[in-house]
């Protein structure tokens, strides 16, 4: 939030993919899941898995995917930053509720 409110808008991306990647790694670990193991595959693997056990934020995925790039890349204004913190909010949060992982 502090990289949100000082318009480093192409952190605010990275951090935000970033968190969530962890979130998601977190809560398949807990059914011995680790993406991370395959780094080629882990990518596709990760959002397959996390769109079928959570379908309810698989367009907040989209949103934070999409604005990684527009972020990193572009460097567009603050509303596709604004867009990926709300998403990743609502992407942890449902994390939270549903696998039971506790994020600070």
């Amino acid at each position: 939030m502090e990289e949100y409110e000082r318009e480093r808008y192409t952190v605010v991306g990275d951090l935000v993919i970033k968190a969530v990647e962890q979130a998601i790694e977190a809560a398949a670990s807990k059914e011995e899941i680790h993406f991370h193991l395959n780094p080629k595959t882990a990518h596709a693997r990760r959002i397959k898995w996390t769109k079928q056990k959570f379908p309810e934020i698989a367009a907040d995925l989209e949103i934070v995917w999409g604005a990684y790039g527009d972020l990193g890349y572009d460097g567009l204004n603050g509303n596709r930053a604004r867009e990926a913190v709300e998403a990743m909010e609502r992407i942890i949060n449902e994390i939270e509720n549903r696998a039971g992982v506790k994020f600070e």
